[in-house]
């Protein structure tokens, strides 16, 4: 993004209203495009009793601080990597004394397969102790 922005500068530098449009409007859809595929810092932990899953935006425009998902070990229910393509999203369910209660997707994006597999692996073989 920011070479995009250093090439719509010098277009405007050089006064080249054509590559400045075209530059400028590559960085607009890739700012946009960020922004939909919702990158996030992820921190994952299955140290001790507890799950923790900690994530932050990239790119936030409306100021978001970091979400946190955390609960025992014993209340997961029900946990799942889904695929789309280059698209990955973690999708966590857990046990609760009113019935199934279901945390919002976590986009996993910005992990590696490997990162992802892990996590995938440590949640499938917590889900299958129970």
């Amino acid at each position: 993004m920011v070479i995009l922005l250093l090439i719509t500068l010098f277009f405007v530098w050089k006064e080249n209203n054509t590559g400045a449009l075209i530059s400028g409007a590559v960085l607009i859809l890739g700012i946009i495009g960020v922004q939909f595929v919702n990158i996030n810092y992820i921190y994952y932990s299955s140290d001790g009793a507890k799950i923790l899953i900690r994530y932050y935006p990239v790119i936030a425009f409306f100021g978001k601080e970091y979400s946190s998902i955390e609960f025992d070990k014993s209340l997961l229910y029900f946990a799942k990597v889904k695929r789309m393509m280059a698209f990955s999203d973690l999708y966590v369910a857990i046990k609760t004394s009113k019935g199934i209660a279901e945390y919002p997707e976590v986009s996993l994006v910005g992990l590696t397969k490997e990162e992802i597999s892990l996590i995938e692996h440590d949640l499938n073989s917590l889900m299958k102790k129970d």
